[in-house]
């Protein structure tokens, strides 16, 4: 029987506009200028990226940190110099309580949140049988646990028509790792919540992506880069690393916490608001 009217709840109102999406008129300059962006762990690394990109386009970054205060402190003064009012506030977020009071804190001293960045996490390698419950929580708890709590805050919180991207990694995908289960099983998680969450986010237009990067350069990446590499050992030299994963990447290079800011960018932009449930590839094209 063909579909009527009444098929469907009367209390479901068809959308076929974004007019409640973020569109007011804007500095094309400074797109994010009055946003207010959470990017969790972005003192340094990915995160210290993604936050100079939010803050070139405007936007007041809160620099979430786990201990590296300092790093915090440093990541704010830059984010200064682009105009904005950025703030460093502490939380580890593998502990829901502390995610929660972040979150307190943030509407606090801003009174709204647009977009939300779930950036922190650990990378390990162990063999499945070494694996200990002590490790395996760690892990978890961070990668897993912590970024499903720091989403549930983006849904509390965040104003209509914002964004909750969370991390994933080309790890949760690839054909398989030697000695990497454990973190790309944390990770293949973070693309589940994703595509839940989007659903469930739906209502007050704010839309949940992941991203997924591949190798990019920072300390994580100086530490376990070596992993990837085809005859890699511990102690390689950073220089031929670099060279033999750029030689694996279309574009020749690898990657750089730059790069994957650009991304997060683009995701936030209003541009963007059709692309939900998604996980993102960012590698260069390169496998690894």
């Amino acid at each position: 029987m063909a579909p009527t009217a009444s098929t469907f709840p009367l209390s479901q109102t068809l959308m076929t506009d974004s007019s409640s999406i973020i569109d007011a008129p804007v500095n094309p300059a400074k797109p994010f200028a009055g946003k207010v962006a959470v990017v969790t762990g972005s003192g340094r690394g990915i995160g210290k990226g993604i936050a100079l990109e939010l803050a070139k386009r405007g936007c007041d970054v809160v620099v979430n940190y786990g201990s590296s205060a300092k790093a915090a402190e440093d990541t704010v003064a830059e984010l200064r110099s682009f105009g904005t009012n950025p703030i460093a506030l502490q939380a580890d977020i593998s502990k829901p309580a502390q995610v929660a009071d972040l979150f307190d804190r943030v509407m606090a001293h801003y009174g709204h949140i647009e977009f939300v960045v779930s950036n922190s996490g650990t990378e390990v390698w162990s063999s499945e049988l070494d694996v200990t419950q002590e490790l395996f929580d760690r892990i978890f708890n961070l990668n897993c646990r912590g970024q499903f709590f720091v989403a549930q805050q983006g849904l509390k919180y965040c104003s209509r028509g914002g964004r909750i991207i969370l991390t994933s990694s080309i790890a949760a995908s690839m054909t398989g790792i030697h000695n990497h289960a454990l973190y790309a099983g944390s990770k293949a998680a973070v693309e589940g919540f994703t595509r839940a969450f989007s659903v469930d986010c739906g209502e007050k237009q704010v839309t949940v992506n992941a991203i997924a990067p591949g190798g990019v350069k920072t300390d994580m990446y100086d530490e376990n880069s070596w992993h990837y590499v085809p005859n890699g050992y511990k102690g390689m030299p950073m220089e031929i690393i670099d060279q033999g994963l750029a030689n694996m990447c279309p574009l020749k290079r690898v990657g750089v916490p730059a790069d994957i800011g650009k991304a997060v960018a683009m995701i936030c932009s209003p541009e963007s608001e059709w692309i939900n449930g998604q996980v993102i590839k960012l590698t260069g094209g390169s496998a690894t």
